[in-house]
């Protein structure tokens, strides 16, 4: 008997060619993309991801809209789902806030197809993937002496740049100027 189809949706693109050419890519490699969402709140919900056999989300981490913060909603509310970061850089704040928020899998967009299809079929199998050259290790909090002289503002700064959001979401977030987030990120 075959092996069924890996069946996923993609959440967020840098661009409609972008998406397209990811979800091109994912169906030439047999894996069944059902759908590709510009934000959260267009995925199925639970009742019809449960109908269309979704099993996992792609989600772009480079994406405003996407981003590493959707993988909390996404956990919280499809919590059955398995769920591969996309991003450009792997950076120790996009991949230690995407395992902490829940994230079974991160990859990047210069990995070639091979990698991004061994990547999700790896998850799908109950395995955890971090791009090469990471370990569990590099995720550790930084040392508590490190962050000791930082107020709770920067601090606060911190945690949202380290989950992705840009300096103007973090501004509007915490209803301080652009350059104010600026210089606490600088501190």
């Amino acid at each position: 008997m075959a092996a069924l189809e890996p069946r996923i949706a993609i959440v967020g693109g840098s661009g409609a060619v972008a998406t397209e050419g990811l979800a091109w890519m994912l169906t030439k490699s047999g894996i069944r993309v059902v759908g590709v969402y510009r934000s959260f709140r267009e995925l199925p919900s639970v009742s019809r991801a449960s109908e269309l056999n979704l099993q996992a989300v792609i989600v772009d981490a480079d994406d405003p809209l996407a981003g590493p913060t959707v993988v909390t909603e996404i956990r919280r509310t499809r919590s059955q789902l398995k769920i591969v970061l996309l991003c450009e850089v792997a950076s120790p704040a996009v991949v230690g806030c995407a395992i902490e928020e829940g994230a079974e899998g991160v990859v990047l967009k210069s990995d070639t197809t091979e990698e991004v299809v061994l990547a999700l079929r790896l998850v799908l199998g109950g395995r955890a993937v971090l791009p090469v050259g990471w370990h569990q290790a590099s995720l550790e909090p930084e040392p508590a002496a490190r962050l000791a002289g930082l107020s709770e503002r920067e601090l606060e700064v911190l945690e949202l740049a380290a989950c992705g959001m840009s300096n103007k979401e973090i501004a509007e977030r915490l209803v301080i100027s652009y350059n104010t987030v600026k210089f606490h990120l600088r501190t």
